[in-house]
């Protein structure tokens, strides 16, 4: 039987491996002034996940795992008192959340490769007793899973954890671990989407600056520059690709739905694309994102010669990175002229061209390849790098319509947005609920857009044109069913929801 860990960590640091050699330590200290959880969801953990008050109210936490896992230590006895008799999780449940988690949640975020999360029982077995807490709770809470223990407080120990794990740097040239990042990076994301929020975001900008602290961004050239990360196995290597494009992904959602600058410049970024570990020793080149964003559709071709495991997910990032390009230009519409505002979107419109036809066959269809022997699990996969492009289409229209005057060609452009909005619902009619868990629920910030400019479309639709009505309001239900699907699992949906049931009824 497995007992949990006391959410209590270990003073006694353990170096991770790599270490870019950065001088900066910062004082990592504890403050929740007008921060405490409440369980309703509106706020999340305790404290900054990186801090700088000396004043605090709660035990200051040191995050990292110590050589011992069994020894834990804390500032404060309160910690202990919360979970002095931690729960046990029977080796049958933990057999169970495991191979849920690999199945479904590393799909969504894919902090393990492929050939490990398919022998979750071996890879569970390699991953610290504070990593497997996370990924087994969280999953339990996700799948509505009841333990057999009585006394098994599910949301109290999450709370726990979200609240006791902090992001430190206050020693020079000491970084997290690969499995504590993971950590780190699993408990972002469940923040995200179930306690959405300032909060939530700011963690997201604070992980973002660890990764680059660590040198993430520059894997590929670390290693002739920092003897420490020379000494990395390639498979490790390829693990800590992963993570960055976890926290690159992450970067890009977080900040393209609140409309503010990324902090990831991709065109700064030094560390290529997913590979398997035993490819990356071959003669075919690694693919990096471009300098130029008109170099996508290369590295796109470049992708689609590589391994085939690895497709889906580096097509995701590709076209996450198109979609920045048009999110970057929205943000600029109030900066610079029109013409050269109009200068951008044209570039940025033939990268999405040429991406949309160098893409794989049948890529862009919303239904499953059966003939082409495509798993439920890929299809659904395959449905987000969709969306993506369809909601950089959307965002070009929108452009459009900003700076156009009004006539033939705005409405051209405005037409352009309601067919756009079409395509989102043909994809989430497509959609099925068993798969909801293993993509990433951030997708239903575009259902949630296109939602929104169907409903605009249909109040400025005559009257006398049901059939367009009828239409509008079919596509309108689709989009709020798949959110209601993604509400039994996450609470960001059910919130994006509320402004529309609210209308409805009044």
């Amino acid at each position: 039987m497995l007992a949990l860990p006391e959410s209590r960590y270990s003073t006694t640091r353990r170096r991770p491996g790599p270490a870019p050699g950065s001088g900066r330590a910062p004082r990592a200290t504890r403050n929740t002034h007008n921060r405490e959880r409440r369980h309703s969801g509106e706020a999340t953990w305790q404290a900054d996940l990186i801090l700088e008050d000396d004043d605090s109210s709660v035990p200051i936490v040191s995050d990292l795992p110590s050589e011992s896992p069994d020894t834990f230590v804390t500032s404060h006895a309160s910690t202990a008192s919360q979970s002095a008799q931690p729960p046990i999780i029977s080796p049958e449940e933990e057999a169970y959340l495991a191979d849920e988690y690999f199945k479904s949640i590393n799909e969504a975020i894919p902090l393990f490769s492929e050939i490990a999360a398919s022998n979750s029982k071996d890879t569970l077995s390699t991953c610290s007793p504070e990593l497997t807490e996370a990924m087994l709770l969280i999953t339990a809470k996700l799948l509505g899973f009841k333990f057999a223990s009585p006394n098994f407080n599910l949301d109290g120990r999450i709370d726990i954890i979200l609240s006791n794990t902090t992001l430190q740097e206050d020693t020079a040239g000491d970084f997290p671990s690969l499995e504590l990042f993971r950590k780190f990076c699993l408990l972002v994301f469940y923040e995200f989407h179930q306690f959405p929020g300032q909060q939530a975001w700011v963690r997201i900008g604070k992980i973002v600056r660890l990764a680059y602290w660590m040198g993430l961004d520059r894997l590929d050239i670390i290693q002739s520059v920092s003897p420490e990360w020379s000494n990395v196995s390639d498979a490790d290597l390829q693990n800590w690709k992963l993570v960055w494009w976890c926290v690159y992904r992450l970067d890009s959602y977080a900040n393209l739905s609140s409309g503010t600058p990324y902090q990831v410049d991709e065109r700064l970024v030094n560390t290529s694309l997913y590979q398997h570990s035993q490819l990356s020793q071959s003669l075919i080149a690694p693919c990096k994102l471009p300098h130029d964003p008109r170099g996508l559709p290369d590295l796109l071709l470049c992708v689609k010669a590589g391994n085939e495991s690895s497709l889906l997910f580096n097509i995701h990032l590709i076209t996450i990175t198109v979609l920045r390009q048009f999110g970057r230009a929205m943000s600029m519409r109030y900066l610079v002229p029109h013409e050269i505002l109009t200068g951008n979107l044209l570039d940025a419109e033939r990268t999405l061209s040429a991406i949309r036809l160098a893409l794989p066959r049948n890529f862009l269809n919303p239904g499953r390849n059966a003939f082409m022997n495509e798993s439920n699990t890929n299809h659904h996969a395959r449905l987000v790098p969709v969306l993506q492009l369809h909601m950089a289409q959307l965002l070009a229209a929108l452009a459009s319509c900003y700076y156009l005057p009004e006539g033939d060609d705005w409405t051209l452009s405005w037409q352009r947005v309601l067919e756009t909005c079409q395509n989102i619902a043909g994809v989430a009619e497509k959609w099925d609920s068993n798969y909801t868990l293993t993509v990433d629920p951030a997708l239903l910030l575009i259902s949630l857009t296109a939602l929104v400019f169907l409903d605009i479309h249909k109040k400025y639709t005559e009257s006398t044109n049901t059939h367009l009505i009828a239409e509008i309001e079919n596509c309108e239900l689709l989009l709020l069913l798949q959110l209601e699907q993604f509400s039994a699992h996450w609470k960001l949906p059910s919130l994006l929801i509320l402004p529309v049931i609210g209308a409805d009824a009044s």
